[in-house]
């Protein structure tokens, strides 16, 4: 490193004293610089430029590492000389000299061979004053046996229709996207003839990312007992951040106004779904799910499963489509659609867990909070990519809305 780092200060004198010699020159001439020299001195100054930040980083590093050496040998002749103090004056009584915490910290092996990054060693005291012990800690209310079984810690599995949206990465705190109405098609013109205009709606949106999150607190003396509950409530709370991202897609799309698509009485959802794929193809989509409701699911699957000879299979889809089971979506009703084209989550980055002792009175406490979140919003850019299907509750022909 000191050889490095000497090869670039003797690079940035060569290079001062080149521009110094040029400079010179053209002054003896009594004339300006010439086109080369100013190329030549441009490139001299770019090299200085990147040079010096590298020198200035260096050399802050090495005043730092110096200043704690120097922090360092201080403390060292402060313990020697407190070790002096404290031996014996005579054949008579010992002194006994009580030290605080913080000397005892400093005056530690732990603390004299800490680096200065990073977290040091631990530390224990046993020889303080009475007045500086704090409160007994109390284990008997955790009611944790001797010996737990770990559970199985279960991964965060990846909502379906997470899979099936378009996700998209932002750098930002604001997001802004573009709503699209209308797909044209281009027509065969006539030579000479005018070219007609393609019909598209542009709507410039633009929102604030939500925060989604959630936190849990533990005590210290819980997590040292049982030490797979950290990761058992991380795995929690990591799976409540995406379930949360799934409610806000669900709910934007429910606040879009999409097109619709409905068979009359006598019908069921099955022909509904039909019908909504028919609507989403006409709009120049092509439709990869539906989203259901559990319940809604479940009946479909019994009418099909009655009407072939196959029997129960897992992985039904309907007319092709994969279904996306949600809460969300009304009994009744499915949501047919594109998703990837119609449906965007702007993630601002991946779900996060922190977990700290550093509010209020929760490390007196030795009390622990866990949180969890992220950051994104959902948006419906292309609403015509989706259709909501249902059955009719009058008597009528079969209806569909697009464009």
């Amino acid at each position: 490193m000191i050889s490095y780092l000497k090869r670039l200060h003797d690079e940035r004198v060569r290079l001062t004293e080149r521009m110094s010699q040029i400079g010179e020159t053209a002054a003896s001439d009594d004339r300006d610089t010439t086109e080369a020299e100013k190329r030549e001195l441009a490139g001299l100054e770019t090299r200085i430029a990147e040079i010096d930040p590298q020198l200035e980083r260096w050399n802050s590093d090495a005043e730092s590492t110096r200043a704690f050496a120097s922090l360092t040998t201080r403390l060292e002749e402060h313990r020697e000389q407190g070790i002096e103090a404290r031996q014996p004056t005579g054949r008579g009584r010992q002194v006994v000299e009580h030290t605080s915490f913080g000397q005892s910290f400093v005056e530690s092996e732990q603390f004299r061979s800490y680096s200065g990054r990073g977290q040091s060693g631990t530390v224990e005291i046993t020889d303080f004053m009475p007045h500086q012990q704090r409160a007994a800690i109390m284990t008997t209310d955790l009611s944790i046996p001797n010996y737990v079984l770990p559970p199985r810690v279960q991964d965060v599995i990846m909502p379906p229709l997470l899979t099936v949206v378009d996700i998209v990465g932002v750098s930002s705190g604001t997001v802004e996207w573009v709503v699209v109405s209308g797909d044209p098609k281009a027509q065969v013109v006539g030579e000479g003839l005018a070219k007609p205009e393609a019909a598209l709606t542009f709507t410039p949106a633009s929102a604030p990312l939500d925060t989604l999150a959630h936190w849990i607190q533990i005590t210290r003396q819980a997590l040292e007992d049982a030490t797979y509950i950290r990761s058992v409530i991380e795995g929690k709370l990591r799976r409540g951040v995406t379930l949360a991202i799934v409610d806000q897609i669900q709910a934007a799309i429910t606040a879009a106004t999409l097109p619709v698509a409905t068979v009359p009485v006598g019908g069921n959802l099955l022909d509904a779904i039909r019908v909504g794929i028919g609507t989403v193809q006409s709009n120049g989509y092509q439709p990869n799910a539906v989203i259901l409701n559990p319940a809604d699911w479940a009946a479909l699957d019994i009418a099909v499963m009655g009407g072939t000879l196959n029997g129960p299979t897992v992985g039904t889809n309907f007319w092709g489509l994969t279904p996306i089971s949600s809460t969300l979506q009304a009994a009744g009703t499915a949501l047919v659609g594109d998703f990837k084209s119609g449906v965007t989550w702007f993630d601002r980055n991946v779900s996060s867990v922190f977990m700290s002792d550093s509010h209020a009175d929760l490390f007196i406490r030795n009390t622990l909070v866990i949180l969890a979140e992220t950051r994104g919003k959902a948006a419906v850019p292309e609403p015509f990519a989706l259709c909501e299907c249902s059955v009719s509750a009058t008597a009528g022909a079969a209806r569909s809305t697009s464009k």
